[in-house]
């Protein structure tokens, strides 16, 4: 690894990290379907392999938070490429409906 990329790296985590721990995300909920043993975890993993290619996840919070429909912003972003699975929409869809980072 370069150094540029090394210097890069630390200083994204350096700011990252504090931004982390502000979330207020709740780690389980109830009546989760296909989250496994309601553990918002699956729904994180998701969106780090799948929607993350094109965007932060702080973007997706910030939609969450601002009560945006995401059941509308991921049929959208799956038209504009984005694959799931109809298990992985079925865990995004119940995240979305309970919206966690909702004020």
């Amino acid at each position: 690894m370069k150094l540029s990329q090394a210097l890069s790296f630390a200083i994204t985590i350096m700011f990252a990290a504090p931004l982390l721990a502000v979330q207020d995300v709740p780690p389980s909920g109830s009546n989760l379907g296909n989250v496994v043993g309601g553990d918002f975890k699956k729904a994180h993993a998701i969106i780090q392999a799948k929607c993350t290619l094109c965007h932060t996840d702080m973007r997706i919070d910030a939609a969450l938070s601002a009560n945006k429909d995401m059941a509308k912003i991921m049929l959208e972003m799956e038209k504009r490429g984005a694959s799931l699975n109809a298990n992985e929409r079925d865990v995004l869809g119940i995240y979305w409906k309970l919206n966690p980072l909702k004020k």
